[in-house]
């Protein structure tokens, strides 16, 4: 078997123009006196009101200025690093005079990740349409652009348009690339207005990806945003859009979040984050041993790899070895390892070569799959 990964570690080149941020952040929106020592306080206030009410937590980070500079320095940097993770294996091809649009933009977290994640687009003329409720967050991100790009290659060819707007409303332009970011979890997906909601979402998507364009969603990994992203799956879906990653297979999803069932999101680990970043969550008073997301890759193109499965959870102890739970054209599925072999890492995916008798996990419902390697898959 061979493995592919949607995650892998940062190159050192990366890693490095990651921790350039912190300059970038503190030219770009400096902070003195006070207001550096009440940073990780406010950091921690912050990071209390957004496990309550995420949409009134927005118009407050979003307006004011203490707020602001607490999603500048510590949430902007930690999604950062998620997205260039997520960028580095996904690695979409942008040729040059390429359009990108990015719907709930806030601090231009997307278009700073792929600039940081893939220097191979850095010299490309590309076009991005930012959309977001908040012009000064927008103007925020353009800023610590601005400053990261020039310290790290001097110009930028990029070309951006700031748009005060909202993301269910039909979008002007049509885009090779369209990204939602963190966008939908602040919206009311309760009850019965969650498949309206997913309805105009996915028009505004549809009507503004060119026809042989992507659209990317990410999402912050909890349990809601992996309903989310389910219901998003579908009605895309419906409409003649073909999920490239992380799904394996065009079925319906195994994994939809529904309830109290399980989700589709990845974790992974911290060990690349920049220093300073640590060093700021450390003052804060948080932790930070890993990250997660879920997102959703699709395209008009049916073209795929077929009979994969894709490596979900983080491995965990079973008798007689490993196991993880995966997803395949088979639905839920279950990944078994013998004792001593190496289990895959989140994201990455595998041929999957079935036994001529299934065996189906008796917790979980999932049909197991023995994965054997010849030597340890690598994260490349």
């Amino acid at each position: 078997m061979w493995a592919d990964t949607l995650f892998p570690p940062l190159e050192p080149e990366i890693a490095e123009t990651l921790e350039a941020v912190g300059p970038a952040l503190r030219e770009a929106y400096p902070l003195k006196g006070k207001h550096f020592r009440f940073l990780p306080g406010n950091i921690k206030d912050m990071s209390r009101s957004l496990t309550t009410d995420r949409s009134e937590a927005r118009k407050i980070y979003m307006s004011e200025g203490k707020f602001l500079s607490a999603y500048l320095y510590y949430f902007l940097p930690w999604n950062l690093y998620r997205f260039t993770r997520l960028f580095g294996g996904l690695a979409p091809d942008l040729q040059d005079g390429a359009t990108i649009a990015d719907l709930g933009s806030g601090p231009l977290t997307a278009p700073l990740a792929l600039w940081i994640a893939r220097p191979e687009l850095r010299y490309r003329k590309l076009n991005f349409i930012c959309i977001d409720k908040a012009p000064a967050s927008m103007q925020a991100g353009m800023d610590i652009f601005k400053a990261l790009t020039k310290a790290v290659a001097g110009k930028c060819p990029w070309r951006f348009k700031l748009i005060k707007g909202d993301i269910t409303k039909p979008m002007r332009e049509k885009a090779d690339l369209v990204i939602a970011a963190n966008a939908f979890n602040e919206l009311n997906w309760a009850g019965k207005n969650a498949d309206s909601l997913g309805g105009k979402i996915a028009k505004t998507l549809l009507g503004g990806v060119k026809p042989e364009g992507n659209v990317l969603l990410i999402e912050t990994g909890v349990r809601l945003t992996g309903r989310i992203i389910s219901i998003m799956r579908e009605r895309l879906m419906e409409n003649g859009l073909t999920p490239l990653a992380p799904c394996p297979h065009s079925g319906a999803c195994p994994m939809p979040g529904t309830s109290h069932g399980r989700w589709c999101h990845f974790n992974f680990d911290v060990k690349d984050a920049p220093q300073w970043l640590e060093d700021i969550t450390r003052k804060a008073r948080l932790t930070k041993k890993s990250v997660s997301l879920n997102f959703l890759y699709l395209s008009r193109d049916s073209e795929r790899r077929e009979g994969m499965a894709r490596a979900v959870s983080e491995p965990f102890d079973v008798e007689g070895g490993k196991a993880q739970y995966g997803c395949s054209e088979r639905g839920l599925t279950l990944l078994r390892y013998k004792t001593g072999a190496l289990p895959l890492f989140p994201g990455q995916s595998v041929k999957a070569h079935w036994p001529e008798t299934d065996t189906v996990d008796q917790k979980s419902g999932a049909l197991e799959l023995p994965v054997t390697f010849k030597k340890k898959p690598e994260q490349k």
